[in-house]
Formats: C-alpha cells, structure tokens, sequence
C-alpha cells in the first residue's frame, strides 16, 4: 500500500480550495440565503477563510425538519443551477454549434461556473445535523423518508470527492443544459 503524508494532501487540498474559490463562497452564501428564506438566525456568517472548514454559517435553532432540510441542500440547489447557467456560454459552442472557438470571457465563465459546480454538495456536518433531525423528528411526512437517504447519498459523494467526484459532478451539471437545449432544437 502506498502511503501519503499527510501534508501533501493537506497542500492538495488547499490549493483545489485557492483555485476554487469562488464555489465556497456561493455555497455559504446558499445556507445563508435558505436561512433567511426559513427565517432562521444567522450568528456568524465566514465566507472564505485559509483553514478547516474553508466556510461556515452558524444559525439558530431551526424549527423543523423542511426548514433544516432546505438549508442544508441549498449549497446543491444554487451551486447546481449557478454551475448550469455559467458554463452554458462555454459549453454552447461545444455542444450546439460543433465549433471549438470559444471566447475567453466565456473561459473565466467556465472556470467559475465549475467551481461553484465543485462545491455544490453539502458537507459532512450539514448531513449530520440533517441525519440527527430526522432521528428526533416525530414528523413522518414525505420528507422524512427522503432526507436520511439522501444524507447518505451526499455522505458518499463527500467520501467520493477524495477521487474528484466534485469535479466529476460539475463536468456533468455543465453538460446537462447544452444537451437539453440540443435534444428541443433537434426535435
């Protein structure tokens, strides 16, 4: 078995941060924005920072399972939609017209679109704090049968991120808007 010291990876991890730095910043502003729509107190906001974690939002007690639920995904909510539309002047040319001539605004575009597209999922503590709230919950609506599969599921796509399933995600999000507008133009 290989091993890794632990410094290269901490400095691997540092630098994915520096170069995608914008994505961190969106997905702290996505729990701030589901805070406010919750109407939930907000503390202490850190939008960037050298360090672990890279950013946080620190609010209130929330009042039930939908309001922590939606703040604990709106980092994939935003950052997916956000990913979709900034990398749509990038990707058009690519899918759409078959052409490689790309713009370089759109380039910057692209480079940003996949950083808020890497950052997307919800960390480890908000999966946490969202498994805990079900398990206490006496709510049994829909919503409680959906949000401990779906911890899991961003649990493993964290775990995931080791081999890059972040950028994998963002790739993927880039694609998805060109290929629907190809599959109603060509329809």
């Amino acid at each position: 078995m290989i091993h890794i010291p632990g410094w290269i990876i901490s400095f691997l991890s540092m630098s994915v941060a520096l170069l995608t730095f914008p994505g961190i910043i969106v997905h702290e502003i996505a729990h701030r924005f589901f805070c406010d729509i919750t109407e939930t107190p907000v503390y202490d906001i850190c939008y960037l920072r050298v360090g672990n974690p890279l950013g946080y939002v620190k609010h209130g007690e929330v009042t039930g399972l939908k309001d922590l639920f939606l703040i604990s995904i709106g980092p994939l909510i935003v950052n997916t939609m956000m990913c979709m539309l900034l990398t749509l002047p990038f990707m058009y040319p690519v899918f759409i017209l078959g052409t490689g001539a790309v713009n370089p605004i759109f380039s910057i575009l692209a480079w940003f679109g996949f950083s808020v597209g890497m950052h997307a999922f919800p960390s480890d503590v908000d999966m946490d704090n969202l498994v805990r709230e079900v398990k206490t919950t006496k709510q049994r609506g829909v919503l409680f049968y959906i949000a401990a599969p779906f911890a899991a599921l961003v649990g493993c796509a964290n775990y995931l991120s080791l081999i890059w399933m972040n950028l994998f995600y963002a790739i993927g999000v880039s694609c998805i808007l060109p290929l629907i507008l190809l599959a109603l133009i060509t329809y």
